[in-house]
């Protein structure tokens, strides 16, 4: 009986991993329009206007303060009421008044397939800023797909369209349960959420060793996310496992979209789900500093990763890109 089971048992995973990557190559597949940046044009060289040049010419993605009253809510729970549990189970929501959120930082849609030759000719700051200029409307951009699909089922759930959300449910790896419909909503709205800008900088640096890593160049390959299929990515000079690669990817977006999808489903980032639910209405600040805390199994090295993560943050200032925008 063993061999009929591991037969159905590969059926369903592959069923499930062949609607993940529909989901993920095709964003209108589940019915969502696709967010506007999908139609602005590839340039052959991206970010180059930003990533080189002398003092005089290298542009700096500028902070312009404006309202965020029309801006819409990422955690607003569209009349699921019990949809956040209480804010006071968690002592560090009471951070909220630390610090203001910093500026709303327009962010050109300039989207990079790769990371351009004249990146690798800089170094020192020139380098980081290279760096933030080619990555940060990348992951502008998948976050805005997060919000887009997050209003899909909100919607979903307002319909009454059961079908629609259990497509969601498949895309997101809900454990599949007899959930009535509000109950599968609340566990929907606790995947299908934004990162936080800053915690994602800081990865994609610490990963990518600021984008000239041999997996970022050869394999487009921001974040460091492991497969186990040789033909799937880039074989480590020592990995413990040797069936291990880094996966690579068609083009540096969809290694961020890979890497989101991944925080937002993989188990071993429940509790990081679980801390971004209850911060939610909190400080775009706090939350990044915060939820690196639930990161800790991201790296063989535990908690001085998250310690990595928190002196990337705070040493390169992402803070201050915690409200960006594409323009």
């Amino acid at each position: 009986m063993l061999l009929p089971r591991q037969i159905e048992n590969r059926h369903i995973l592959w069923s499930a991993l062949a609607m993940l990557a529909l989901g993920l190559i095709v964003p209108g597949v589940f019915g969502v329009k696709p967010p506007q940046w999908f139609a602005v044009p590839q340039q052959q060289e991206p970010g180059q206007n930003l990533a080189a040049g002398n003092a005089a010419t290298k542009a700096q993605i500028p902070a312009t303060k404006t309202s965020d009253a029309t801006t819409p809510d990422a955690s607003a729970t569209a009349g699921i009421t019990s949809a956040r549990p209480d804010a006071n189970q968690d002592a560090i929501s009471e951070q909220s008044s630390l610090s203001a959120n910093p500026a709303i930082v327009m962010v050109p849609a300039d989207f990079a397939r790769r990371v351009p030759d004249s990146h690798l000719a800089l170094s020192g700051d020139d380098q980081k800023q290279s760096f933030i200029n080619l990555v940060l409307p990348l992951i502008v951009a998948s976050n805005d797909e997060l919000v887009q699909r997050r209003n899909a089922v909100k919607a979903a759930f307002d319909a009454k369209n059961r079908a629609m959300l259990e497509k969601w449910e498949v895309l997101f790896r809900v454990v599949p349960e007899k959930l009535d419909e509000a109950e599968l909503a609340r566990q929907l709205l606790r995947r299908v959420d934004t990162i936080p800008v800053a915690l994602a900088l800081a990865q994609a640096a610490i990963e990518s060793g600021w984008g000239t890593s041999r997996f970022a160049l050869q394999g487009n390959a921001l974040f460091g996310q492991w497969a186990w299929t040789e033909s799937a990515g880039i074989r480590p000079l020592a990995a413990s496992n040797e069936r291990a690669v880094v996966r690579s990817f068609g083009s540096l977006l969809e290694s961020v979209r890979a890497y989101m999808h991944n925080l937002n489903t993989h188990p071993n980032y429940q509790r990081f789900r679980l801390a971004r639910q209850r911060l939610s209405p909190q400080n775009k600040t706090i939350k990044a500093g915060t939820l690196a805390t639930y990161l800790d199994s991201y790296a063989e090295i535990g908690k001085a990763y998250v310690d990595k993560l928190r002196a990337v943050m705070s040493s390169n200032n992402f803070d201050q890109y915690a409200r960006a925008r594409l323009r």
